[in-house]
């Protein structure tokens, strides 16, 4: 992992990206949590759920990130939303990214995100099918976490 100065999870909610970003986090040295959802609390509290708005949103992170790369401090950094643009700005930083992929009809009735709301990733807003990352699975199987530990190594 050392050509990587980042790691940047995404998928729907509730697909496992913050148990894997916690587990990095005790893992590596100097590294910080990035959680979309604490960002738009702190930072992004002026925006909504669009597209155009989660839009924004990435690129307010991606520059939390880069503040943390240019202290030395490796950011662990999970979202939902994704885009192109993000995509290649971040591979350019070092910043490895990561789908984590789950099954969306268990979500939609087991998760309180997916219940009677708009502009929900994974249901009205589909993320673009030319995101070329990594995509690892979360089953809740021994699998994801050996991915997810190959990643530390």
């Amino acid at each position: 992992m050392a050509q990587n100065k980042g790691v940047w999870f995404y998928g729907l909610s509730g697909s496992g990206k913050s148990s894997a970003s916690e587990l990095l986090s005790k893992k590596i040295k100097y590294s910080c949590l990035i959680d979309g959802d604490i960002v738009r609390k702190y930072i992004s509290y002026d925006l909504k759920y669009s597209k155009k708005d989660r839009n924004i949103q990435l690129h307010r992170v991606l520059g939390i990130s880069k503040i943390a790369i240019e202290s030395n401090i490796f950011p662990i950094i999970s979202t939902v939303w994704m885009n192109e643009k993000i995509l290649a700005e971040s591979k350019k930083f070092g910043i490895r990214v990561i789908k984590v992929k789950t099954d969306i009809n268990n979500l939609i009735n087991t998760h309180k995100t997916y219940k009677n709301k708009k502009d929900v990733v994974g249901v009205n807003i589909k993320y673009s099918r030319n995101l070329n990352t990594e995509t690892i699975i979360n089953n809740k199987d021994e699998e994801f976490w050996k991915t997810i530990k190959k990643l530390i190594r």
